[in-house]
């Protein structure tokens, strides 16, 4: 089955421009392949933003924080386990969370708040419901 495709200019910086020919030479891959690769992650990730939804997925932490200073917080309802590594560049802790969107992203929003150095997160979600569609 064929997917119909749009054609369209866009313009990026001249520094990404150059990662993505960079990324189409080592890969074999094509630049339209690989854009659209990107934006249908972004647009899955987007979703967040909009509507109060339910769904699974992994906060990614590098930096530190104390995992115990967020425990007695009640959206904490929603971490089924966590797993941190110390790698040569920093710590990373990933929490593997199910739930509200709304506590999740309370949750990921408390972490940055309570660390104590600057830190960086990143929310992926693996599974969605919203409107009873999957995403």
């Amino acid at each position: 089955m064929t997917s119909s495709k749009k054609r369209f200019g866009i313009s990026i910086p001249a520094d990404v421009a150059d990662q993505l020919e960079m990324t189409v030479n080592s890969t074999g891959s094509d630049r339209s392949s690989i854009v659209a690769k990107a934006l249908e992650q972004y647009l899955h990730e987007d979703i967040h933003k909009d509507v109060e939804h339910s769904c699974s997925g992994i906060i990614i932490c590098y930096g530190v924080f104390l995992l115990d200073a967020i425990r007695s917080e009640h959206y904490f309802k929603v971490v089924k386990t966590t797993c941190t590594v110390n790698l040569s560049g920093g710590q990373v802790t990933v929490l593997f969370v199910e739930g509200s969107f709304k506590d999740i992203n309370a949750l990921r929003k408390s972490i940055v708040r309570k660390s104590r150095k600057p830190l960086i997160t990143r929310y992926i979600p693996l599974y969605c419901s919203l409107e009873g569609r999957k995403h």
